[in-house]
């Protein structure tokens, strides 16, 4: 018998006023005995006027079910009456979570009941090496698994709550769960004859009590590039000459970037705000980063001028070094809170 109770859940939101509203809540408890209990309840987003038209048609929900439905906090304070506590929740990509804590925030409403809460998307494409993200229903066909009517919560949150169970979700997590993090700051900034890039790599432990710095790499470099003309076809057919830049890579930054992909296993990976600006300097190197799990200083800190400090500022490389290891000093009670919000430490052995 399972020793967690595990609760899948799956959001349909809808864009009002520039935000993303919940309008939906799904959920599927698996209880340790292998019995099942649902939720599901429509939610009246605030000063709700009507629904967009797409999502009518995508969700079938309509405007008139959302007037009459409850208001977030009415349909939380039932929806953690129903979760009783202690469970685990289980997301199909990072995209509910962040409505999830968003909604709170704004309602003034504490978020802890919803952790630990883990994005399986992420997971099963760490264990079978996927880096495009498969699709709900996509998943659900590979696995040979009947899903319900499609883009509803619950219907959805049933779908994950089956391919968990199909891909041995449980093992698959607990085999993933470590407490190492790499810390990875790249900057690449165009200058008049060159090229400044800085590749910052910092690995260290999370514990529960804190953090241990255990490695720190470095490297400032100036980056030829040549520019060439290039003849091409516009979109209205016409023919056009297009300047094009060439940035020459640097061998000391790819052999750099070689024994970071080498020593990548079982660590998790921390970047300023995702992997699109560092992907950009593996390409220039023809290296690219293996499927792994990602954090971002812009989800963790959320405040744009604490990220900025973790760049550098006209500084030598061990001013920059030393000021960035102060950074994750300061906020290391915020690194060792997500691993928690994660469960990803790794069960602590008793020696008798």
């Amino acid at each position: 018998m399972r020793k967690n109770t595990y609760i899948c859940i799956d959001i349909e939101a809808a864009l009002i006023r520039g935000r993303q509203y919940m309008i939906e809540l799904g959920a599927v408890k698996w209880n340790p005995d292998g019995t099942m209990d649902t939720f599901t309840q429509l939610i009246q987003p605030y000063k709700f006027k009507k629904l967009n038209s797409h999502i009518q048609k995508l969700t079938g929900i309509t405007t008139e079910q959302l007037l009459g439905a409850p208001s977030f906090k009415e349909a939380m304070y039932t929806f953690k009456r129903w979760c009783k506590g202690d469970c685990i929740f289980l997301t199909f990509g990072e995209f509910d979570r962040k409505v999830f804590e968003d909604e709170l925030g704004r309602n003034y409403m504490k978020s802890d009941f919803i952790f630990p809460m883990i994005d399986f998307q992420q997971k099963y494409m760490i264990a079978h090496h996927i880096k495009e993200q498969p699709s709900l229903a996509g998943l659900m066909k590979q696995l040979g698994l009947e899903a319900e009517v499609q883009h509803r919560a619950l219907a959805d949150a049933d779908s994950l709550r089956k391919i968990f169970e199909a891909t041995n979700g449980e093992w698959l997590i607990e085999q993933q769960k470590t407490n190492h993090l790499r810390v990875i700051l790249s900057s690449l900034k165009p200058m008049e004859t060159h090229y400044d890039l800085v590749l910052c790599s910092i690995d260290l432990q999370v514990q529960r009590n804190g953090i241990v710095m255990e490695k720190v790499s470095t490297i400032y470099e100036q980056l030829e590039f040549s520019v060439h003309e290039e003849q091409r076809t516009n979109n209205e057919g016409e023919t056009e000459m297009v300047q094009l830049t060439t940035i020459h890579p640097s061998e000391i930054a790819k052999n750099m970037l070689a024994q970071l992909v080498q020593t990548v296993d079982s660590k998790v990976i921390l970047t300023r705000a995702g992997l699109r600006p560092l992907s950009k300097v593996f390409r220039l190197h023809s290296c690219s980063m293996p499927k792994t799990e990602m954090m971002t200083l812009q989800q963790i800190l959320r405040d744009e001028e604490a990220i900025a400090r973790f760049s550098m500022q006209d500084e030598p490389v061990h001013v920059f070094e030393a000021k960035i290891c102060h950074l994750l000093k300061k906020y290391e009670h915020l690194l060792v809170e997500e691993f928690t919000k994660r469960d990803l430490f790794p069960k602590e052995t008793i020696e008798l």
